[in-house]
């Protein structure tokens, strides 16, 4: 499983430069002192610019565990060159220092990569921060109901695989499913649980005998950035720990919204944890003599197609779901999620966007794609085939389309050989 592209990484970037953008201009001058003084301060604010408004809000930080995890990077600090100016983003910080003292100071980054160095300006000249300062100062503008109760043995734990905890998110009582097994249409949250299980393993953990119980859940952002082969999400590190009857029997690393999945607390991916690639493992959570898999396993990628559309007419939309792939039906996990959580709670069919937004569909035509197969090849995986559907949508409202016949692409690939085609993908291009 691959985390976003690039170019939805930018776009998520450039939104996050912009909540930074500096005002303060009713602070305090900037102090002759030093990143040691500095490192002393017992609250930290900035004021900050929403993308899509002039509203400005206010930042501060004064818990002062969540401070000294992030000052700690502060004290840290280094005497540097000036920065250059390529993708950098500034924003003033104001230090609340013993005494009643405050002093205001530029902070730089790069707004590209907040995984690297970033870079304040002292009286003395600029110094270079560890990327992690940037890490937790974007973890605590994203997650307002930070905590800094830290647990010492879930901070022992991630210590010893690297990883710094800034601050929990959140915690909450969870029912794990009572089996890794994904029956057709369902919301994949079992899907969740059992990838995670096997990045779990690599830490000499298993939820399976607790499957079905409920458990405690605990998640935290973590300081550290995400192995190399998560970018460019690196910085999206949080990790989860997960308890039953106070017992740790749970723990990894996620990427929060958008794609959650990560890798196991020695930093290892999927693949290499398991030795398996997606395909090769989803069949053994699939039971291939289930009614509904037995009755999609005899369809043709064409007769899909339209049981799909069928489905989506009558509003069965379980139905509808069933004739998705998994891998399809995992990125419904965490689009758009509420970041204080693992993911979504369900399907979002019922948004004004979603599935319940058409009333009817009728396939008008479906054809097959062959020529943009063996053009697209090298971005899709063997097997895939591409047919482009011409369906009439009627709509209750024209959020992204009005009602009326629409060209749609759909990409389908046998997800397992016993269970036959499912569809991966529908778009307005191939």
């Amino acid at each position: 499983m691959k985390p976003m592209g690039r170019v939805t990484r930018c776009l998520t970037c450039v939104a996050a430069a912009l909540v930074f953008v500096a005002a303060g201009c009713r602070t305090p001058g900037r102090m002759a002192v030093t990143p040691g003084e500095l490192a002393k301060a017992y609250a930290v604010e900035w004021e900050s610019t929403a993308p899509t408004s002039d509203r400005r809000t206010l930042h501060q930080v004064n818990d002062p565990r969540i401070l000294a995890a992030l000052l700690r990077y502060v004290k840290g600090a280094r005497p540097s060159d000036p920065p250059g100016e390529q993708h950098l983003v500034a924003v003033n910080l104001l230090f609340h220092l013993p005494g009643g003292r405050k002093t205001q100071h530029r902070y730089v980054f790069d707004d590209l990569d907040i995984e690297k160095p970033g870079y304040v300006e002292l009286a003395e000249g600029w110094f270079q921060v560890p990327g992690q300062f940037n890490i937790v100062l974007f973890g605590l503008a994203g997650y307002a109901e930070a905590s800094g109760h830290i647990d010492r043995e879930d901070e022992a734990l991630l210590g010893k695989y690297g990883w710094t905890l800034a601050f929990r998110i959140n915690t909450w009582t969870v029912t794990l499913p009572a089996e890794f097994r994904h029956r057709p249409g369902e919301y994949p949250e079992v899907l969740y649980w059992a990838y995670n299980n096997e990045l779990n393993r690599d830490a000499s953990l298993d939820l399976t005998p607790w499957l079905g119980r409920s458990v405690e859940v605990r998640l935290y952002k973590v300081a550290e950035p995400l192995p190399e082969f998560m970018h460019p999400r690196r910085e999206a590190g949080r990790a989860v720990i997960v308890r039953h009857e106070g017992r740790i029997v749970g723990a990894w690393l996620d990427a929060g919204r958008h794609w959650g999945f990560a890798c196991s607390l020695a930093g290892r991916r999927f693949e290499e944890v398991t030795g398996k690639t997606w395909d090769e493992w989803i069949p053994a959570l699939i039971d291939p003599q289930d009614p509904l898999e037995r009755e999609l396993s005899r369809l043709s990628p064409e007769d899909l197609i339209r049981m799909y559309y069928a489905a989506v007419d009558r509003g069965d939309y379980a139905r509808a779901h069933a004739c998705e792939s998994r891998k399809s039906l995992v990125t419904s996990l965490f689009a758009n999620m509420d970041n204080r959580f693992l993911y979504n709670a369900g399907f979002r069919d019922y948004e004004v966007a979603g599935l319940a937004n058409i009333t009817s569909a009728r396939v008008i035509a479906i054809q097959r794609q062959e020529r943009f197969e063996e053009n697209l090849r090298q971005y899709y995986p063997p097997g895939t085939r591409i047919y482009e559907v011409r369906v009439d949508l009627q709509v209750k409202e024209p959020v992204t389309f009005e009602s009326g016949p629409q060209t749609r692409f759909v990409t389908l690939r046998r997800e397992t050989p016993a269970t036959g085609w499912r569809i991966e993908g529908i778009g307005t291009g191939p």
